[in-house]
């Protein structure tokens, strides 16, 4: 992995060369930003040029033993840390195997450890990690990897380079799915749109049955207004509420999907689209909907997702704004 081959991020790139070509490397560093958006690939790449033994330039060789070893993932120096299940915490046991790896010489010139989403580390481990930024041990580079600085420790951060990440722009993403995806370009540019600026995000997408699921959802909001109330709750209770892991992805889906039928009724800009594929079901339907009450649904959608972060009770959030999109449909049939 090199800098070179990294969608975005210029402005973290040059930082980290710019420290490099100084000689002045900090040994700690917080990379911050939406998850998918680079930070394990770049902190790869300047493990790698940090450990070239010819590097061209910026760029490491690619060649040498460790690029190749960094390359294959059997890499001693290059070490991730991370919570084991998305439920689980990163723990003071882990941060312990990060004493123990440090008390140590680097097996090449510089270890970087990287703490992935450090947010998630207990009271115990951040206030142990915490210690070792204190006294940082020679050629080791400890990288914390956060969606939100302001999660972690004032102590941590403030013992760190904060280098920000940005959202990747969708164009560059879906450029990068057409040509290393082999996707064409209207699902290209609807996942690298929905997954609000995360290749990561976009490549879970793809290589989940996602595709599939948005059609399913949608159709279902075409269909609300031809629905009885029995039928409606008979939805929800069997269909919907079935699939709790993928409320968020409902929401935003329906969300995406009401936008899309705004820009076709008040600009007809086709190119401002994210579901294109599906522009002719748009175009049949955006005569039942007022402007104010698409903007209305949006919002309502948008609540409901802020409500959900926030571990509200799913199955009563959904129930209602599934009711108010319901609602306006049939007043617009």
């Amino acid at each position: 992995m090199r800098f070179s081959e990294i969608i975005g991020q210029e402005r973290a790139k040059s930082i980290l060369l710019g420290s490099i070509k100084a000689n002045r490397i900090p040994h700690s560093m917080l990379f911050s930003g939406i998850s998918g958006t680079g930070k394990k690939s770049i902190a790869k790449a300047l493990a790698m040029l940090l450990n070239c033994l010819d590097p061209k330039g910026e760029e490491s060789c690619g060649v040498c033993k460790y690029c190749k070893q960094l390359l294959s993932g059997n890499f001693p120096d290059f070490i991730i840390i991370s919570n084991k299940t998305k439920l689980s915490k990163i723990s003071i046991d882990q941060i312990r195997e990060v004493y123990k790896r440090v008390s140590f010489s680097p097996y090449a010139k510089y270890r970087v450890i990287v703490i992935d989403q450090a947010e998630n580390m207990t009271e115990e481990a951040a206030n142990s990690f915490l210690k070792l930024l204190e006294e940082p041990p020679d050629r080791n580079i400890f990288i914390l990897n956060v969606k939100e600085p302001m999660d972690l420790l004032p102590t941590i951060v403030s013992r760190c380079q904060n280098i920000k990440f940005y959202p990747i722009p969708s164009d560059k993403i879906a450029e990068w799915l057409v040509k290393n995806k082999s996707l064409d370009k209207d699902t290209a540019i609807f996942l690298a749109k929905i997954s609000g600026g995360s290749i990561g995000r976009a490549l879970e997408l793809l290589e989940s049955d996602y595709l599939k699921k948005r059609e399913e959802w949608i159709s279902l909001l075409v269909k609300l207004p031809l629905f009885s109330m029995n039928r409606l709750i008979s939805v929800l209770e069997n269909q919907l509420l079935e699939q709790k892991e993928d409320i968020m992805d409902i929401l935003a889906t329906w969300g995406s999907w009401l936008r899309d039928i705004l820009v076709i009724k008040e600009t007809d800009e086709k190119a401002l689209l994210i579901n294109r594929d599906l522009t002719y079901i748009a175009e049949k339907i955006k005569g039942r909907y007022e402007t104010e009450e698409l903007l209305n649904a949006i919002s309502n959608i948008q609540e409901a997702e802020k409500a959900i972060q926030k571990n509200r009770n799913v199955g009563l959030v959904l129930r209602n704004t599934l009711m108010s999109l319901y609602k306006m449909q049939r007043e617009g049939k």
